[in-house]
């Protein structure tokens, strides 16, 4: 292997002197700002969260709490800003507009959507010693993911975050770090303007903690670039993304075009268009709002398509039914005509397309409907091929970066990541291992729609936070090892009245 891959720059080395440290990480937050449905969790959530932190801190009489927020933070892609505008991320003749949407959107997160959020996260250190726990100091870590990294494009918008989301001043954020940062992205220096605000990490890793995290986009190849120099195939490349900057995850990516060029813009339309008719059936206006709570994204086109089926048998709703399938097939249509999306796609994917698109133009010579059953047909197709995640296997687990032999030098036991939504678990028999290893993907705190046995759908909440400790050894083997290390995942899966509303739409009680 390639020595230069041992190119870390983000590792917290644990003193032998520390503290008793806990470490709690979550992912996926996807915090949005509700132009195309509110899918997010709310405050009481949160407190629960902290109350759990709490006790933990009592309990293990901690005194340093890392709080590792691992990708996906904010959502910047999944926004109905974009269609409202006509301008979408991959437009780069369009930087200034860009900008324009991406301050709104990080604005409207934060200020109006998520504020008992961010004062959470904000004044967590100060409410861990107001509340009577050994806590000193806590720290908090922000990792890149592919729906945050929109943030990277505008100055002001990355300034927004950590001030008024973190509540970090640029100015306060010292050299040793802005080089740090710097060195990861390619160039000591590019931080180095306290005016500016240097990108978050790309990963996290703590010798103490034994525990190495990243986002997890780098595997996928929808959720990032293929570029002269690295495409997903070349694995974990850390020396080769400093010098392109690490330009695979910053820039536009296939799953973009997705998220905010067929999901959001169809919501976006079709409920403005919906809301002209007069008022939306609830069950309509319900199912809209929650379309990006489907995994994978396919489900939520399905989920549609059957709705609209239903729909056209009531009177009330055939109009608002034909809205559906028109704009539903407008959206994707447009889509397929964009040269981005053939251009940000595989070989074989764009060969795939090219078939689609013009399979598609052929049958609108009919109805729209009839349009939609093909578009269902070729989704379903799709799904066989597409089965949702599963723990990675042996092989894959060697390559990732936790476990490189060439990082071995940290003692990293844990290695994990987020990005598929859906959490899973595996244990790695690494060779030459110092400890046993395990892999652990954290899901996504934010609700999800799931398909019931049969027929139908339900909501449900699965949130998954890894907590590692790291705490001075008072037990008779201290001599033989110092430290105690432990960790363990804490899964919190939710259903309830307020997740029950895709069969009682119409006795809706207010999520808020």
């Amino acid at each position: 292997m390639n020595m230069q891959t041992d190119k870390l720059e983000f590792i917290t080395k644990a003193r032998p002197d520390r503290p008793n440290r806990m470490c709690v990480v979550i992912s996926d937050l996807h915090l949005t700002d509700g132009s195309v449905g509110f899918q997010n969790l709310d405050d009481d959530t949160w407190k629960e969260f902290y109350a759990g932190i709490r006790q933990r801190c009592l309990t293990y009489n901690i005194n340093e709490l890392v709080l590792v927020l691992n990708g996906d933070i904010v959502d910047m892609i999944r926004s109905g800003k974009w269609a409202a505008q006509g301008v979408y991320p991959w437009m780069t003749d369009q930087e200034e507009k860009i900008s324009e949407i991406i301050n709104a959107i990080i604005q409207d997160i934060i200020r109006h959507k998520h504020p008992g959020f961010f004062a959470w996260l904000r004044d967590l250190e100060k409410k861990l010693i107001a509340d009577h726990t050994k806590v000193k100091k806590v720290k908090i870590v922000t990792t890149l993911g592919n729906h945050d990294k929109e943030l990277f494009r505008d100055n002001q918008a990355l300034t927004c975050f950590y001030a008024e989301g973190l509540g970090i001043q640029l100015q306060d954020i010292d050299e040793e770090r802005r080089r740090m940062l710097g060195r990861m992205y390619g160039d000591e220096t590019m931080f180095l303007d306290k005016t500016i605000a240097p990108y978050w990490p790309f990963y996290y890793g703590d010798s103490g903690f034994r525990f190495f995290a990243t986002h997890g986009q780098w595997r996928d190849a929808d959720n990032c670039v293929a570029m002269p120099g690295w495409s997903v195939a070349d694995g974990w490349s850390p020396a080769k993304w400093q010098a392109l900057k690490f330009a695979p995850f910053i820039k536009p990516c296939f799953g973009d075009s997705v998220a905010a060029g067929v999901l959001s813009t169809f919501i976006y339309k079709t409920k403005i268009a919906l809301n002209q008719q007069g008022p939306i059936d609830p069950e309509i206006e319900t199912v809209l709002d929650e379309l990006d709570l489907y995994r994978p994204t396919y489900g939520a086109v399905q989920r549609i398509v059957k709705l609209t089926a239903v729909k056209r048998r009531q009177p009330g709703n055939v109009e608002a039914s034909k809205t559906i399938e028109h704009y539903l097939t407008a959206c994707v249509m447009d889509w397929l005509k964009w040269d981005f999306t053939l251009q940000a796609s595989s070989s074989s994917r764009k060969a795939v397309l090219i078939g689609v698109k013009w399979l598609l133009t052929f049958i609108q010579l009919f109805s729209e409907t009839f349009n939609l059953k093909v578009l269902a047909g070729l989704l379903k197709l799709w799904s066989l091929f597409d089965q949702p995640s599963k723990p990675p296997c042996f092989k894959e687990m060697q390559t990732f970066p936790g476990f490189l032999p060439i990082y071995r030098k940290h003692n990293f036991q844990i290695h994990g990541e987020g990005h598929t939504h859906i959490p899973l678990q595996g244990e790695a028999n690494i060779p030459a291992e110092k400890f046993r290893s395990t892999y652990i993907n954290f899901g996504t705190w934010r609700d999800q729609i799931v398909p019931r046995d049969m027929r139908g759908y339900r909501r449900r909440s699965v949130l998954r936070a890894l907590y590692i400790l790291d705490l001075e050894n008072y037990t008779d083997n201290k001599d033989r090892y110092p430290r105690t290390f432990d960790y363990f995942v804490v899964d919190a899966t939710h259903w309830g009245d307020l997740q029950d509303q895709l069969d009682d739409r119409n006795k809706r009680p207010p999520r808020f």
